[in-house]
């Protein structure tokens, strides 16, 4: 009796290695141990008009994983998606506030049309980092410009 080999489940495989990756990545607080909140505001623009898609914002403190992939949501893309890892990595490494700009997914539209036809929805995407408070060579903690200016109201 032969054995039927049953198709690769391309999208199965994808997620899992998104799982995967997201698993074996550090949390913020092991990455970036100064950062306090990172919030990602994302939106999504379809350049054919056709599709709509939900903005989303995520809020990350210390605990939560220092991943920053945002999958295509796109239900038929195929190895689309989004890394904002470089981008938001570099910000948080030299303690920057704001990054905020716009990427085109590069995966396929769906599963029968790889090497025909990209996806191309954009993304347009801000994330805003709040940090610990830094401690000066007095043993006080030195409070960044605009805690000082709300303290004062």
């Amino acid at each position: 009796m032969a054995m039927v080999q049953r198709p690769v489940d391309a999208y199965k495989q994808e997620r899992e290695m998104r799982r995967r990756t997201y698993t074996n990545t550090s949390s913020l607080r092991e990455k970036f141990p100064q950062v306090e909140q990172l919030v990602l505001e994302l939106s999504f623009t379809d350049p054919t008009g056709v599709g709509k898609h939900s903005p989303q914002v995520h809020t990350l403190g210390p605990a939560a994983r220092a991943y920053f992939e945002v999958p295509c949501p796109c239900s038929a893309c195929l190895s689309g998606g989004f890394d904002l890892s470089g981008v938001i990595s570099d910000m948080l490494a030299r303690r920057g506030r704001i990054a905020a700009g716009k990427s085109n997914c590069g995966g396929w539209q769906d599963r029968g049309r790889i090497g025909e036809h990209r996806c191309q929805l954009q993304l347009s995407y801000r994330a805003t980092a709040s940090y610990q408070p830094v401690v000066g060579a007095s043993g006080r903690a030195r409070l960044d410009r605009a805690a000082r200016l709300a303290a004062r109201r």
